[in-house]
């Protein structure tokens, strides 16, 4: 049995949580004004014993015309989190973007290239930067959790401000010159066009998809739409209860964190990799890879060693959230505890197809992509990690990932 918590202030309506615990959850109306962001709550004991709410929150509204691009401010487009005293743990963390109504958008109205989340403390991952942040994926999200193993979480504080960086693109009515699926790959592959504010060696970077920039497009659909993102949260402030968890975000790319690949019919599997020397030893609770379309499969590796390999599934109904076809969809994720020593070589390998002929069940023509990525999200349980000597870390936010290269030679 479940215990449930109540109140006499707002309706009540039986549910089951995306965990497929019992919980009772609270219908609140959707406020015509973005300035309430809270949406949902409800609340719940886990079996393991400690208090979990569950929220819903919305940020402001991002208002797209057709073919137009929105890439937020990373230091300035705040979110709302919990307002609690203290400290509180982090156990689920999920978002997707909705429209005014609050239903799901689908991938093949607004591409969902990444939203990532930050706050002032980063993590302590290998680029710095856009890879500082603490939560965040693309358009895998709505079947793709942060969801930490029972009795973990991410520690954060009350007054905390959290920020987001969201880079969305509204693909409808674009300009298909080359055919609709062409458009659309040129689109949410930040490719040159002329009047992007880009030069042509900046395709496939971030340059080419300025914040209210234009993929082209033909005036067949018009007018504006609010999209926001709509992300939800389970936490609990018995932190007593909870392991604390370590964000490290590593890029196959070494830090390049966008890349272009070239078409090869004859070798299609085009294979990125990089390795970094372990700063500390440790338990790796959660770990989650991200590539693009036409990727293949990630894999993080210990010693050379598979130790996790995150695949992604491509989605099957067209206009269909959540399994947009065509698009990726969801991400496995390796959720059972593998440990690190200090000086362990780990490294970040990703695969795409590259081959004119995709495979993949990528939605765009195949052969060459541009602004890919291959990176990897690891929560390492803070009360594991030992430096070198075997001493307990004492400030894990000093620890410092070295490129393997660096350290062998």
């Amino acid at each position: 049995p479940v215990s449930t918590c109540t109140s006499s202030r707002v309706s009540r309506s039986a549910s089951v949580s995306s965990n497929s615990a019992p919980t009772m959850r609270w219908s609140m109306p959707l406020a015509a004004s973005t300035s309430f962001h809270l949406h949902d709550h409800a609340e719940r004991f886990h079996d393991l014993g400690y208090h979990v709410v569950r929220q819903t929150y919305r940020s402001d509204a991002m208002s797209l015309r057709p073919g137009e691009v929105v890439f937020t401010d990373k230091d300035h487009f705040v979110l709302q989190f919990p307002h609690v005293k203290g400290s509180y743990a982090i156990t689920r963390f999920q978002a997707e973007v909705v429209d005014e109504a609050g239903a799901s958008v689908p991938l093949d109205e607004v591409y969902n290239h990444h939203w990532l989340v930050f706050n002032s403390q980063g993590n302590r991952g290998v680029c710095g930067g856009f890879l500082t942040y603490i939560f965040g994926v693309g358009q895998e999200s709505r079947r793709t959790p942060v969801a930490f193993p029972d009795g973990t979480g991410y520690l954060a504080q009350g007054d905390w401000r959290w920020t987001a960086n969201i880079h969305l693109l509204r693909t409808q009515g674009l300009r298909a010159d080359y055919g609709e699926s062409q458009a659309v790959k040129d689109c949410i592959e930040c490719s040159y066009h002329v009047g992007k504010g880009c030069r042509p060696h900046e395709t496939g970077t971030f340059a080419c998809c300025q914040d209210h920039s234009f993929c082209p497009v033909d005036g067949s659909v018009g007018g504006r739409k609010n999209y926001y993102l709509s992300y939800t949260m389970e936490y609990t402030q018995d932190v007593g209860a909870i392991e604390p968890v370590r964000i490290f975000v590593l890029d196959g790319s070494n830090c390049a964190i966008e890349y272009n690949i070239e078409a090869n019919d004859a070798n299609p599997y085009q294979v990125t990799q990089h390795s970094w020397i372990a700063p500390s030893s440790g338990d790796i609770a959660f770990a989650q890879g991200h590539v693009h379309n036409a990727g293949v499969n990630i894999t993080l590796l210990v010693n050379d060693e598979v130790a996790c390999v995150s695949i992604p599934r491509y989605g099957t109904e067209p206009k269909t959230p959540g399994n947009e076809k065509g698009f990726i969809v969801e991400f496995s994720t390796c959720r059972t505890k593998f440990v690190i020593k200090a000086g362990d070589r780990i490294g970040v390998r990703a695969v795409y197809y590259v081959g004119h002929n995709d495979t993949t069940g990528s939605g765009v023509p195949g052969g060459s992509h541009g602004g890919v990525m291959a990176l990897f999200y690891l929560g390492a349980v803070e009360s594991t990690l030992r430096d070198a000597g075997g001493e307990v870390v004492k400030n894990p936010w000093q620890l410092e990932w070295q490129p393997a290269h660096a350290v062998l030679v």
